[in-house]
């Protein structure tokens, strides 16, 4: 399912220390902005050139601000001054990644994992890289070797959880999606694929996974979608309706949430002017949207309206294909 995030970002939080008169002062690169990063490391990397902690410093500012050019030339730099620092090759196959490099991103975290055959954080980076080329083999072996070093690892879980599930074996992905919410608490996409697992199955369990995972992270929309989706399903239109109103309070132009709460005006209420008015914002919002199309086209016939009907059943029928 793509609504998933799978990017390969690592950000941490990263200090620097500049000369003040004849005292060290701490400074919180956080708290500047990324212009101002680059200035402070250009300063600190002219004064201290060998220092490869600084180039690594700056590839991660230049990857946090998207500029994967700049950031790979410093991880570079700081790779040649010192080969064997696993955080070095680790942030390379970040960059190498969002560069589209999937193959030299593998590479970089096979390099980390040769120095440090313990680094939990490169057998998982390899999971997730594995997982997104649906090289599920690769995936459980670097998660097996990920729990073995790691008992208690959430994430290493997830990942399992997710390979059982697109294999087919939903029931032992149950298991693992439940087993990384034991561990960790507030671990909003294993409650989100447990409630749509569950939502598959017209199982009731799934509005309670989709409300935690809306408690967790109020803004997820697809999770709500989902929700109000089983809520509509079910036959509970009015809880239905409140659900896509906070979607469209988030996202005003959600063209399947404003297509649902036509189709519920047009078929529940026989509100036919409102429906219409939906389906209407739903096809502005994608024109291509082809049953927000053939929606207004009823709500247009029962109306009386067969000219309007008559033109939206065929756009209907040409976008439908």
């Amino acid at each position: 399912m793509n609504k998933y995030e799978k990017i390969l970002l690592c950000l941490v939080s990263v200090f620097l220390f500049a000369a003040c008169s004849k005292e060290e002062k701490k400074v919180d690169l956080d708290k500047l902005t990324p212009k101002e990063q680059i200035a402070l490391l250009d300063a600190r990397i002219r004064k201290e050139p060998k220092n490869d902690e600084l180039y690594y410093k700056r590839a991660e500012v230049f990857f946090r601000a998207e500029n994967t050019k700049e950031a790979f030339d410093n991880i570079q730099k700081a790779i040649s001054l010192r080969p064997r620092e696993v955080k070095y090759h680790i942030l390379k196959a970040d960059i190498m990644f969002a560069q589209g490099e999937t193959k030299s991103a593998f590479a970089s975290l096979q390099k980390a994992i040769e120095i440090d055959g313990k680094c939990i954080e490169a057998y998982l980076k390899s999971a997730e890289l594995s997982l997104y080329m649906k090289d599920y083999e690769k995936t459980l072996f670097n998660v097996k070797q990920a729990i073995l070093l790691d008992k208690l690892n959430p994430t290493a879980y997830f990942m399992r959880g997710w390979v059982l599930k697109e294999q087919g074996d939903t029931v032992r992905a149950v298991e693992d999606y439940k087993k990384a919410i034991e561990l960790k608490s507030d671990y909003e996409q294993a409650f989100e694929e447990l409630g749509l697992l569950y939502a598959v199955k017209g199982d009731g369990l799934a509005v309670e996974y989709l409300k935690s995972t809306i408690n967790i992270n109020p803004e997820n929309v697809n999770a709500m979608y989902a929700l109000a989706l089983f809520y509509q399903e079910h036959g509970a239109m009015q809880q239905a309706l409140d659900m896509y109103k906070r979607i469209l309070d988030i996202r005003p132009d959600h063209a399947d949430a404003l297509n649902n709460v036509g189709y519920i005006n047009y078929s529940e209420k026989k509100d036919y002017d409102i429906a219409i008015e939906c389906f209407t914002s739903a096809i502005k919002s994608d024109s291509t949207f082809w049953q927000a199309y053939l929606n207004r086209a009823d709500a247009y016939k029962a109306k009386g309206m067969m000219k309007e009907a008559e033109a939206d059943y065929k756009r209907a029928e040409e976008l439908r294909g």
